[in-house]
């Protein structure tokens, strides 16, 4: 008999694996990436995703990102006080790292302040006010949240809906 390859379909507890991880499938460069469609590590390489050579699935690259045409606003010292836009107090943060999801690729985040609308930190990428990303707690909970303002470095998020925070340790006033 002649040497054939004979292929088959990755387990259905492969694909099971995958739908509890509950994670956001993307391309990665320096990685070895699996098909998760087929389990097969064959690709075709994009501009913006690559897809399986067997089964024709296609994924996103991570390293790929999205820019939308925001207008941007030069932030005036002028201007009144951000404190005085604030519908939440700021509550400050020692030395807490997050992740933040851009296009569903993950960052390291370090946080400054917190409130229940929004969060300010170290700029992760070039990110345009506007922009839309998720905020990814120790937890594992994503929460959505909107690029509201950049400044030497920092950035300014504004959550999409008020998170609820643990203000007991926080005197009051």
């Amino acid at each position: 008999m002649s040497d054939v390859l004979i292929y088959e379909r990755a387990s259905s507890t492969f694909a099971a694996g995958l739908a509890q991880r509950g994670h956001h499938v993307v391309y990665r460069s320096n990685e070895s990436n699996h098909c998760p469609g087929c389990g097969r590590s064959q690709w075709y390489i994009g501009r913006l995703s690559a897809e399986c050579g067997f089964c024709g699935t296609a994924v996103a690259l991570a390293e790929t990102t999205r820019r939308e045409a925001v207008p941007t606003k030069l932030r005036s010292s002028t201007a009144h006080s951000s404190a005085d836009q604030r519908k939440f107090p700021r509550m400050p943060t020692a030395k807490r790292k997050l992740k933040l999801l851009i296009d569903g690729s993950p960052s390291n985040f370090a946080i400054h302040n917190i409130s229940e609308g929004g969060v300010m930190g170290d700029l992760a990428q070039d990110l345009a006010p506007g922009a839309k990303v998720h905020v990814r707690f120790e937890g594992g909970i994503l929460v959505p949240a909107e690029v509201k303002w950049t400044d030497n470095g920092m950035v300014g998020l504004a959550f999409l809906d008020p998170i609820a925070l643990d203000r007991s340790d926080q005197p009051r006033n």
